[in-house]
């Protein structure tokens, strides 16, 4: 029993999708009323269309012919192919005055396109597409297959329009007619959507072209090229940016965008290899691109003088077809297996072009009944697709540039400071007086404080090194708690640190170093049980006491102030001025060496 009903089902099947032998052809739509046409209308289920046979066929024979089907939205799409096809359709002028209407298809690279106009007398009115026919001299401004026709009031045209391509290329019955105005409207909006879209393309291939020389970033101007090549792809595409350029150069067209698709392809790859960083991370991965780099690239010096479209229109639709999806996979591995977090733009921008491409696959090869959309729709939301997917990786560098520029400032702070302390070392004590004398705060009221921990060899004597650490990291974070984030506090060399800080008067300065010296005698540092006391000494100078208010003139001065502090007894701060009065005499020069018996006291644990 479920064998005889599925014979059965089978037989209903075929009885409904092969038509009965000598079954009558279609009739004739109904005339389409000029009245009612107010912008465009598709000719899909409003006129017939005939595969030609082997040879060519006149405008007669054609009518004549057997083999004619309706148009409708299942038998648009007809393929990859280079068949001829005839579409025939009524129309009427019941407007009351004469109209012109146009007829256009929206695959640009056609290489037949004729509209037979025939009347009731028999007259027939012809009209030839030629797309080597510079865009100034036709008869409409338009950049692909468009004829006008011309009905007088109160009369009727039987239309027949003849089109195919001489290689396979992707074809479909979409024909539309138009009134005067709306294909008008509908050339500029088909002019301003393109100029708009391929102006942000190219002007993001510049700046990224500019910039790669610039930094001589690689990957930067691979960028480029791919944003190029995309752009050119659609220029021809298009016709667009031809028509507005080279208005008496039509052949440009001709010569195809086959070698863009492959210059665009050879750049993807080539990026996707740079920016991943694949020579490090997939070496297999990496010799693949290679070689695809070199074949396409190849490819493209080939196709501009060679023009072989039997050959290039395959490759092409191979490039479109497997790219996109070989280059999701692979900036989908590195972002979520190698980590690399700018490759997410680079995941999400492909994965939309390889949307795009499988939904302009269906559409163009087989009927799907849910998308029912137009070519000229789906070749602009592909070409926004792609758009969207340049900015994504736009995105991709931007943020692998900020993780380059965070790596390097990281670099820097780390060269900049002292592995120990955490303090600035002797060049970031530089680079922040630098940065003071850029930004006009030098000398101001900035005073230097020279600081060198007594006896810091005993100790570490007395408790090991590591001891020795911990009383110079406790002293560091003393510091950084007692000065403020605008102050400059560094690790000079082994036991001596620098401050710079801002102070009205010499008091207030000498208070600020005080207090430093009371704080780090009061809290001794506890290590290993231990509470090791310590004290520091201190010499005190003014910036713009010096002559030339050079930083090698101050610390000097700070160091002869701060061997005065040492030969006082230590455990105290000594400014460059009380220098005089100390001594009773005159102000040594700054780096004056002066001998004195050292003083031995011993080093007492506090609790």
């Amino acid at each position: 029993m479920p064998v005889r009903l599925a014979v059965l089902a089978l037989i209903a099947l075929i009885a409904l999708v092969v038509p009965p032998a000598g079954a009558a052809e279609p009739a004739m739509p109904s005339a389409i009323e000029l009245s009612s046409l107010d912008g465009d209308v598709s000719l899909l289920g409003r006129a017939l269309f005939l595969i030609e046979p082997d040879g060519p066929l006149s405008v007669e024979e054609a009518l004549r012919s057997a083999g004619w089907q309706m148009a409708t939205e299942r038998t648009r799409k007809r393929g990859l192919t280079s068949a001829t096809t005839w579409m025939r359709f009524a129309i009427v002028n019941d407007t009351g005055r004469q109209q012109e209407v146009v007829v256009t298809h929206d695959v640009m690279r056609l290489t037949t396109f004729t509209v037979y106009a025939i009347a009731p007398d028999g007259r027939v009115q012809r009209g030839d597409y030629d797309q080597m026919q510079p865009y100034d001299e036709r008869p409409l401004a338009y950049a692909g297959p468009a004829l006008a026709i011309t009905v007088p009031a109160g009369e009727g045209r039987e239309v027949a329009v003849r089109f195919g391509n001489d290689h396979p290329i992707p074809i479909h019955l979409d024909l539309m007619l138009w009134s005067e105005r709306g294909f008008e409207h509908h050339s500029v909006t088909n002019t301003a959507f393109f100029v708009f879209w391929i102006g942000c393309l190219a002007t993001a291939a510049s700046f990224w072209l500019l910039y790669g020389i610039f930094m001589r970033q690689a990957r930067m101007i691979v960028y480029a090229v791919y944003m190029s090549a995309v752009a050119s792809t659609y220029v021809i595409f298009s016709g667009v940016g031809l028509q507005l350029l080279f208005p008496s150069n039509a052949w440009l067209q001709h010569i195809g965008f086959d070698w863009s698709v492959f210059l665009l392809t050879a750049a993807a790859y080539e990026f996707a290899r740079r920016h991943l960083d694949l020579a490090h991370l997939h070496p297999r991965h990496n010799v693949v691109l290679r070689v695809a780099v070199g074949f396409y690239g190849t490819a493209t010096l080939l196709a501009l003088p060679a023009q072989v479209p039997v050959i290039e229109t395959p490759l092409t639709f191979i490039a479109l077809m497997t790219m996109p999806f070989h280059m999701t996979w692979l900036s989908w591995v590195a972002w979520r297996r190698d980590g690399l977090k700018y490759a997410s733009w680079m995941a999400l921008g492909w994965g939309l072009v390889s949307v795009s491409t499988l939904l302009t696959a269906c559409v163009t090869a087989s009927f799907v009944p849910f998308l029912a959309i137009s070519h000229i729709i789906l070749v602009r939301l592909v070409f926004i697709g792609i758009v969207l997917e340049s900015l994504l990786l736009s995105a991709s560098l931007g943020q692998w540039l900020r993780g380059q520029e965070v790596r390097r400032i990281a670099a820097e702070t780390a060269a900049s400071r002292d592995a120990l302390t955490g303090l600035l070392n002797r060049r970031g004590f530089d680079a922040k007086v630098a940065d003071l004398k850029q930004d006009g705060k030098w000398p101001g009221t900035l005073w230097l404080a020279l600081i060198d921990l007594d006896r810091f060899k005993d100790i570490n004597d007395t408790y090991s090194h590591a001891a020795g650490d911990a009383v110079l990291t406790h002293f560091a974070s003393m510091l950084r708690r007692e000065f403020r984030a605008t102050d400059v506090t560094a690790r000079f060399g082994g036991e001596e640190f620098m401050l710079l800080f801002e102070a009205e008067t010499e008091a207030a300065a000498r208070s600020v170093a005080d207090r430093v010296r009371r704080r780090f005698a009061d809290t001794p540092t506890r290590f290993g049980g231990a509470a090791i006391g310590h004290t520091l000494s201190a010499g005190l100078v003014r910036v713009g006491e010096s002559a030339d208010e050079e930083e090698a003139t101050l610390i000097a001065m700070a160091d002869t102030a701060l061997y005065a502090a040492k030969k006082a007894g230590r455990n105290a701060v000594c400014a460059y001025s009380d220098l005089a009065d100390m001594h009773g005499r005159d102000v040594p020069t700054p780096g004056t060496v002066v001998r004195l018996a050292p003083l031995v006291e011993p080093v007492t644990a506090r609790s």
